[in-house]
């Protein structure tokens, strides 16, 4: 059997959705005793066993919940099929700990200035995989970004058009001018994201959106679009703005803090 423990630091290293579930207390006849564990996947795949049966079915369902609200649980099952509602005759009961074990929200930053200097590494520190944008190679020398490995020197909107679909991804728009934004906004909102934070002022910002609808894009896209970027806490300084976006982001994340339409 393969190594359960190799198995986590492979689905992790691949982003991959999973939830490991360890029997933590039983009684009576059982299948498996207390520390014994299986790992369910997203897809509804397992490493590992719980002793198979009816028991192990349910167990499945209840880690694929756990995976869908990212919440761990403990679960009990009794083994007799008149009082437990499993097909199965043992006759003891198993309490189960699910955790479930999920990637990293992703951070993607449009443009690579003074702010996304600050922010970029903070929101290193505090889980996010981030990414950033640019085609000024001069924005992204090293030094401004010693600690982020995933940066791209390329065409912004080219790159906007490339990304997927992801509703654990977060992005921030902070690149050089009305058009540049708008030719990354038009691309992103034809996709599926958690949330889109977009710097500018009222009026660019009213502006291109009506531009935008204009071309077509539905009023339900804006809905995960949030600008001006950041909580309003009177930021003024590059610093005190990535705070401010760094705060919203967690805000959101954390169910404090709700768009407009979710």
């Amino acid at each position: 059997m393969e190594n359960l423990f190799e198995v986590l630091a492979n689905a992790k290293k691949s982003s991959t959705p999973s939830a490991l579930a360890i029997v933590i207390r039983t009684e009576g006849s059982v299948p498996r005793k207390p520390g014994t564990k299986m790992i369910i996947f997203v897809d509804g795949k397992i490493t590992g066993t719980l002793g198979g049966g009816d028991l192990e079915n349910k167990v499945i369902e209840q880690a694929l919940e756990t995976i869908y609200e990212g919440i761990p649980r403990i679960v009990s099952f009794t083994l007799v099929m008149e009082k437990g509602k499993l097909d199965m005759m043992c006759g003891g009961m198993v309490e189960v700990y699910i955790e479930p074990l999920l990637p990293s929200e992703k951070l993607i930053i449009f443009g690579a200035g003074h702010i996304t200097r600050s922010l970029a590494p903070m929101m290193k520190k505090i889980g996010f995989q981030v990414s950033v944008v640019d085609d000024t190679p001069d924005f992204l020398k090293k030094e401004y970004f010693p600690d982020i490995e995933d940066v791209h020197i390329e065409d912004m909107e080219v790159f906007a058009k490339s990304v997927s679909s992801d509703p654990k991804t977060y992005i921030i728009v902070l690149s050089r001018g009305f058009s540049r934004d708008k030719a990354i906004l038009r691309q992103l909102l034809k996709k599926e994201f958690r949330y889109i934070g977009m710097i500018g002022s009222q009026r660019k910002i009213e502006n291109m959106i009506m531009e935008l609808k204009r071309e077509g894009i539905p009023e339900k896209a804006f809905s995960i679009l949030k600008s001006p970027v950041g909580l309003d806490i009177g930021a003024e300084m590059p610093e005190e703005i990535a705070i401010s976006i760094a705060g919203e982001i967690l805000a959101i994340k954390k169910g404090k803090l709700a768009l407009l339409g979710k």
